[in-house]
């Protein structure tokens, strides 16, 4: 399969209603401390919300959508999975504002450094995706297999993405309950999404069971 180079180096930076509600939010919740007179605890919590304000963007920046919508499935799956993610951000900041634990320097860095390759996979996989990348599955008129650049090794980066970061944004918040709800909750919603993804892509797309068979899931060579 030829790789995508349609209009994924033509992106344009557009505010979406989705980044719109995420960008007042991360906004609202990292300077209600600073307006409201808050304790100290909340000021790691607001670096973390505009961090993830910087994630949303990072990705707006890759998205260069094709207006024409394709036949879609497991819609309640993107409803489901905005909640989830929703929840992976926010609840991390109030636990860590509310329940006090010794922080870890260790743990803290930790989490950095895989919210930071979580972001990085998602903007990859978005900007390798192009025109064809959607929120929602479906397959669209005129759609292409895209294999290469990070495609060429796993099929899914963006969600590998969006895994790593909010397991970061739990472990740089110590927030263990956050965590539990991440692991619980939203990531085996994506592992659905994956399952009814793949299912749809191999019988509609053409190249794609070939595809899926030289191709890892998630973590390139191991799953």
């Amino acid at each position: 399969m030829k790789p995508n180079t349609s209009q994924s180096g033509s992106a344009k930076l557009k505010l979406t209603p989705q980044l719109a509600i995420y960008s007042l939010l991360c906004i609202a919740c990292a300077t209600a401390p600073l307006l409201l007179g808050w304790s100290r605890e909340w000021q790691r919590p607001a670096i973390w919300l505009m961090v993830v304000l910087g994630y949303r963007w990072l990705e707006q920046a890759g998205y260069s959508p094709r207006r024409t919508a394709g036949q879609r499935k497991g819609e309640w799956l993107f409803y489901a999975i905005y909640l989830g993610f929703s929840g992976s951000i926010l609840l991390p900041a109030v636990e860590f504002a509310f329940i006090q634990r010794p922080v870890s320097l260790l743990l803290s860095a930790t989490g950095v450094v895989l919210a930071a390759l979580g972001a990085w996979s998602r903007h990859l996989s978005v900007k390798t995706i192009g025109e064809h990348f959607s929120t929602h599955v479906e397959v669209r008129p005129g759609h292409e297999l895209v294999d290469s650049g990070i495609m060429s090794f796993i099929r899914h980066p963006g969600y590998t993405g969006a895994m790593l970061f909010t397991l970061g944004g739990a472990l740089v918040l110590q927030s263990y309950y956050s965590l539990l709800y991440v692991c619980l909750f939203y990531w085996p919603l994506l592992f659905i999404r994956i399952v009814i993804e793949e299912r749809e892509l191999s019988a509609n797309l053409a190249g794609y069971s070939e595809y899926r068979k030289r191709t890892k899931r998630l973590i390139p060579f191991v799953f």
